[in-house]
């Protein structure tokens, strides 16, 4: 009676089978987190949109959101969200669609350079030469 190579075999059998049953399963919860939100908002409106987030400090950030036509002032820490102010109308944003989809760092180079060209900071020498106050706690 050889049962030793019988029982290897089996076991073999059914780890195998355990593998294939979790790599089936993993494989199932990666595409279901990869496609979940692409497929339930399609043909319809947003009901909720983030208008601006900004960020107090790694964990405390302000967040202001928009729903059904009155924007809302959230606080999100650690301890948890709060809502802090309420608007009745959404502010109008002067954002370009074309401006939204090109990103974070075309929008922001765009704006440094409009800021350039809007408005030069003179230099001290400049400030000192012409006599003007240089901000630094001299009363005139």
């Amino acid at each position: 009676m050889n049962t030793q190579p019988d029982m290897w075999m089996e076991f073999a059998k059914s780890f195998g089978m355990l593998f294939v049953v979790l790599a089936f399963f993993l494989i199932a919860l990666y595409l279901v987190r990869r496609f979940s939100g692409r497929f339930g908002t399609r043909g319809s409106e947003e009901l909720i949109k983030v208008l601006s987030v900004h960020h107090l400090s790694p964990k405390e950030k302000l967040v202001l959101i928009s729903v059904q036509d009155e924007s809302i002032l959230i606080g999100v820490s650690p301890a948890g969200i709060s809502s802090l102010a309420r608007f009745d109308e959404v502010p109008k944003t002067s954002l370009e669609p074309a401006e939204t989809v090109t990103g974070f760092q075309t929008l922001l180079k765009n704006k440094l350079i409009k800021g350039k060209h809007s408005h030069k900071m003179p230099a001290e020498r400049d400030s000192a030469k012409s006599g003007t106050d240089s901000g630094k706690g001299g009363m005139s």
